[in-house]
């Protein structure tokens, strides 16, 4: 006889259900790429598409990258989450200096725990004060006079930031200092010598369908059958049009009228869709600051001092658990005397962590 502490956690899954499932898909990405192939034509006759030059003329002497990280906890208590931002100044492939914002938890307090039912209304606090790190750390890097600040994730704010899930005063703060940690740096670099651009990885734009007024997917996946490696659209960089068809929250659409920031989709390699790139205040030509992204690509198509950033601040959820379950162990020493009821709310809720 098997003891019970080592039996096996067996899953099943009904297999006339898997079929079903399977059919499904099959049947529904087999119609994405006609859906996706539409808008082509419309794309490449409304402009010239762009190309970067392999052998760069400009290198900067030294550049600045800043990117933010965050993630969940579940608990019995309510979500826990943890937002983090760092900066690297790099010369050459080597890095100098090291600017580590202080991490938050959010909520700030344990008595706003239960002010969130769901995730979605602690990822919508989350992602404001997580993009309001990155821009109050990228402001700091100006101070560091690079010839080039580079923020991984958008330039752009973007209609979701702007919007209040839960109403708390929490939401409401995120999204002011949001607001102000993105003109802040905007002012800032407008009296500098630095030129400020964001690089969007996983760009969910459609801005293109709208310019244009097409029926596509996001603008990188229509470009995906476009834009050859080396090639950018549009040419040259288009400025976001500050209106309220595009935007619909009002505190987003006033951080556009201010800021007027560009884009333009550059594609790196062909094993990767296009990229999108954001420009604030530039003192070079757009061309000498693609022709840079594009010089140091990796083998998955990032440019190299946004890799390095990337993987420095991650919070995986696997690190997240381990930190946990660290600092859990911490409370069980504290308060198990005070007995196990004591300890529910810091433990995780079934199926969290």
């Amino acid at each position: 006889m098997s003891h019970l502490g080592k039996e096996r956690e067996i899953s099943y899954t009904n297999p006339s259900l898997i079929v079903k499932v399977r059919e499904k898909l099959i049947k529904f990405l087999s119609s994405v790429p006609d859906f996706s192939t539409e808008a082509c034509n419309v794309v490449l006759g409304s402009t010239a598409l762009g190309e970067v030059d392999s052998s760069p003329t400009w290198v900067p002497r030294r550049v600045a990258v800043v990117d933010g990280g965050s993630n969940i906890v579940s608990l019995n208590a309510g979500y826990l989450g943890i937002v983090t931002s760092l900066g690297l100044v790099i010369e050459g492939n080597r890095v100098i200096e090291r600017v580590i914002a202080e991490p938050e938890i959010i909520p700030p307090t344990p008595q706003e725990l239960g002010d969130y039912e769901t995730s979605d209304q602690i990822v919508s606090v989350i992602d404001k004060v997580r993009e309001a790190k990155v821009f109050e750390t990228a402001t700091e890097l100006l101070s560091r006079n690079p010839d080039l600040l580079i923020i991984d994730g958008p330039l752009i704010p973007y209609g979701a930031l702007g919007k209040l899930i839960v109403g708390s005063e929490t939401e409401l703060k995120a999204l002011q200092r949001y607001r102000r940690a993105v003109l802040t740096l905007h002012e800032v670099s407008l009296g500098s010598k630095v030129s400020v651009v964001g690089f969007v990885k996983r760009p969910r734009s459609r801005y293109l369908r709208k310019i244009l007024n097409i029926k596509s997917s996001f603008d990188h996946v229509t470009l995906s059958s476009i834009l050859k490696e080396k090639e950018f659209y549009p040419n040259p960089p288009l400025e976001v049009p500050a209106v309220t068809e595009w935007f619909h929250e009002i505190s987003i659409l006033k951080l556009i009228r201010e800021v007027k920031p560009k884009f333009t989709f550059i594609r790196l390699t062909v094993s990767m869709p296009p990229f999108r790139v954001d420009f604030g205040h530039l003192t070079r030509n757009y061309m000498d600051i693609l022709n840079y992204l594009y010089s140091t690509r990796t083998r998955e198509g990032i440019p190299y001092v946004i890799m390095k950033a990337d993987e420095e601040v991650k919070i995986t959820r696997k690190l997240l658990r381990e930190l946990y379950e660290d600092a859990l162990h911490s409370c069980i020493v504290k308060y198990l005397k005070q007995g196990f009821n004591t300890l529910i709310p810091v433990l995780p809720e079934f199926g969290g962590v």
